[in-house]
């Protein structure tokens, strides 16, 4: 079964709708054990369970399916219970050092979208500070036991002009576990994404931070806007690069959820024009709306949407499922993306050779991980 065959089945789990999963379920091409590779390819496997589990869509699925989704939402909710009492070690450290620090995605998009931060799979933690304290958090972090895997060509300067994060892990386990989880990495962010074509205005962004509720404790997020805008840049990259998961359209599709029925639209885009990625969250939200089959849910943004249908690059929803299907070595991505830029022509390709010394220092271990897993 071809994968965009599973996409549509994971759009109709998400709208409850039984007799469209039945009928994807009960087709003669249909393997469960295919479709449990899936989930895990994209990390939704413990998200699927509790979504599956005790409701209509239960009976759809044969009880070991069920029973490995399960296994795999135990490893979820082991995993997101360390990264918590990580992070919390983390504020206190920087919070004592008077350093300022923003808690992004994982955790504390689960819990703002996801109404429950064991819902959705985590792996690492995502921090941001102000681009002039990155050497101050770097030295935090290393009093904490964090390594830094991050290579550091030509000085500081220049890798946060060219790069958004640097690398880090922490041993967290011991010999007992799974070589995978006995480190706990880190991302250290100075930026949402780094490209010369973003005007994102850093000084709106810690301003507009909110707080985010976590067993007691209150952690500095993202605003909504912002957490949202996050999210739509890293699937943008993650297409460019060929490296999609469909766990970040998830992730959309849930805050859509929270706020297209009060969203002023026109002002979010208006603030985007500002920012030079109109294109770029305009075209990302369409490719959700057609990939998961939600315009009637989401009906506010599907409006504007095509009330803008003009910036769309891809209006055929089978070049967009071929698009998310893309590996890291093909052109077709970075050629979408690079038709999205707002900037003249030649100038994002020329950026790409540029950096690209930079972003290789910066996650050269993760690029060899991803190397060896093709």
């Amino acid at each position: 079964m071809p994968g965009q065959d599973y996409i549509r089945l994971l759009s109709a789990l998400l709208a409850d709708d039984v007799a469209a999963v039945a009928k994807r379920v009960q087709a003669t091409n249909f393997e469960f054990e295919q479709f449990r590779a899936f989930t895990d390819i994209h990390q939704l496997s413990g998200y699927l369970f509790l979504h599956i589990k005790g409701g209509p869509l239960e009976g759809q699925f044969p009880p070991e399916q069920l029973e490995y989704l399960g296994g795999r939402y135990a490893l979820q909710r082991q995993r997101c219970d360390e990264i918590l009492l990580e992070a919390a070690h983390i504020q206190d450290t920087f919070k004592a050092a008077h350093q300022s620090v923003l808690f992004l995605k994982g955790l504390f998009v689960a819990q703002q979208f996801y109404g429950d931060m064991h819902r959705r799979f985590h792996w690492d933690i995502d921090i941001l500070v102000p681009r002039e304290d990155v050497l101050a958090a770097d030295q935090l972090l290393r009093g904490l036991g964090y390594g830094k895997l991050s290579l550091v060509l030509v000085g500081n300067n220049a890798m946060t002009r060219f790069t958004h994060t640097y690398d880090y892990h922490k041993r967290i386990a011991g010999p007992d576990q799974s070589v995978h989880r006995q480190y706990l990495p880190l991302d250290l962010h100075w930026s949402l994404r780094s490209h010369f074509s973003f005007c994102l205005e850093y000084e709106n962004i810690w301003k507009q931070h909110e707080e985010c509720q976590l067993q007691g404790r209150s952690f500095p997020v993202l605003s909504t806007e912002y957490a949202l805008v996050m999210n739509v840049l890293g699937i943008f990259c993650d297409i460019e690069l060929g490296t999609t998961r469909l766990k970040s359209f998830l992730d959309l599709y849930k805050m859509l959820d929270a706020v297209d029925s009060g969203m002023d639209w026109d002002a979010f885009f208006e603030q985007r024009t500002n920012e030079n990625i109109f294109r770029i969250v305009l075209n990302v939200i369409d490719l959700l709306l057609d990939v998961l089959e939600c315009r009637n849910r989401f009906t506010r943004a599907a409006s504007f949407v095509e009330r803008h249908r003009s910036f769309i690059r891809l209006g055929n929803r089978a070049d967009k499922y071929r698009l998310l299907e893309r590996s890291r070595f093909s052109f077709q991505g970075r050629l979408w993306a690079h038709a999205l830029y707002q900037a003249p022509v030649l100038q994002p390709f020329l950026w790409t050779m540029i950096s690209l010394p930079f972003r290789i220092a910066a996650h050269e271990r993760k690029l060899i991980k991803l190397m060896g897993r093709m």
